[in-house]
């Protein structure tokens, strides 16, 4: 038996196996297969939002498998490395997957939110624009109108307790009397209703912007606004995204992303009119499933030239005079073809995971098989993609 390693055996370039999954290697963030036109509009988009609103606010939709999280991952990932001639600012990007229980309330997403900012990036903001600027006070009233919010970011550059309470105080928390009166603030933030949590969500986009970033969360998961039952709980989720939804937020940017096979079945919440008439329809995207023969063709064809290592494995075909050419390795011509048939058949199944998980099962059990292997066959592919695509 060869003791090549898996990824030796298919000639893969820099990864164990087959699977793209930017959440375990976030160099899978640079990969995008098969879909340049829906690339080439959400560029189109992102760069208009840079101009108006001045940052991204957009939805991905699409049915389970089809590529919403590669999307957003993706997208940040294009966002900083190809950064739009529209953004004046570097952009800061924050991965999230947002939890949701039946009782959960927009302060539940404002902690979230914040929490995965994370308290020392907001202070390292703060202390740039302290350093930069000689009338800090004033530098803090251009942040933001309210006096409570300016007291818990001054307070925030500094250390310990201080520090520490306030950064709690500005992500929602509740503090002991105590501790706001050692914060000098006069209530907790969220007490008089949603929009408070959102001028401090705000407040700490104008600082980001202030010292040369642009904020944007990229937030998955967001079907999970399914389970919100009780009507206010409901009902403040949805007022924290229509304000963040309005024009007047130009600092903080979001991109969401959830699971819905029609938008019919997005969460309400989110897909209100008074919430996409203000980030436009176009803003409003679709993950459609490949479907095509054509396009899923395409799609594993630009996989296995990004993930195969060509030289390689053009060494390999020659040297073993393998049934196989470059274009459908690690698969005989045949197999290949019959893979893509097989991810036809439904067109609700046609999806990126499903068609990346036949590619590597397959690549598997050729692995497996005694004797090993060098490339995947029809028996292999009649196997495995039935069990998948079935």
């Amino acid at each position: 038996m060869p003791n090549d390693s898996f990824q030796e055996w298919f000639c893969l370039k820099n990864r164990a196996t087959f699977t793209v999954d930017p959440k375990v290697n976030i160099e899978d963030a640079q990969l995008y297969f098969g879909r340049d036109d829906l690339r080439s509009r959400i560029r189109k988009q992102v760069s208009r939002a840079f101009i108006d609103p001045q940052v991204p606010k957009m939805m991905f939709y699409g049915s389970y498998g089809s590529g919403k999280t590669q999307t957003l991952y993706h997208l940040a990932w294009d966002m900083k490395a190809n950064k739009p001639s529209s953004c004046k600012n570097d952009p800061h990007v924050v991965h999230l997957d947002i939890e949701v229980q039946s009782k959960s309330s927009a302060d539940s997403w404002h902690l979230q939110m914040t929490e995965a900012l994370e308290m020392g990036t907001v202070q390292g903001w703060l202390q740039t624009l302290f350093s930069s600027s000689t009338h800090f006070d004033a530098e803090l009233v251009k942040i933001t109108p309210e006096a409570n919010i300016r007291m818990a970011l001054a307070n925030l550059r500094g250390g310990g307790d201080l520090a520490f309470n306030s950064w709690r105080w500005l992500t929602g928390q509740s503090l002991a009397t105590k501790e706001l009166q050692d914060i000098k603030v006069t209530r907790k933030l969220g007490d008089v209703g949603v929009g408070d949590l959102v001028s401090a969500m705000i407040a700490l986009g104008n600082i980001a912007r202030a010292v040369g970033r642009s904020l944007v969360f990229f937030m998955d998961e967001m079907e999970g606004l399914q389970n919100v039952k009780q009507g206010d709980a409901a009902e403040s989720w949805h007022d924290y995204l229509r304000k963040l939804s309005d024009n007047s937020n130009s600092s903080v940017g979001y991109v969401l992303g959830f699971k819905a096979d029609t938008i019919d079945d997005a969460p309400r919440i989110l897909v209100r009119p008074d919430v996409t008439s203000r980030i436009s329809k176009q803003n409003l995207i679709e993950l459609e499933t490949l479907a095509a023969p054509a396009n899923v063709k395409t799609f594993v064809e630009d996989m296995l030239s990004h993930l195969i290592d060509k030289p390689k494995a053009d060494g390999l075909i020659q040297s073993e005079h393998l049934t196989t050419t470059l274009q459908t390795y690690p698969f005989t011509a045949t197999a290949f073809d019959l893979m893509c048939d097989y991810a036809c058949q439904d067109p609700h199944k046609s999806t990126p995971r499903n068609i990346i998980r036949t590619i590597n099962e397959c690549a598997i059990t050729a692995w497996d098989a005694t004797p090993r292997k060098r490339i995947v066959d029809d028996s292999i592919v009649n196997d495995i993609a039935p069990v998948i695509f079935g």
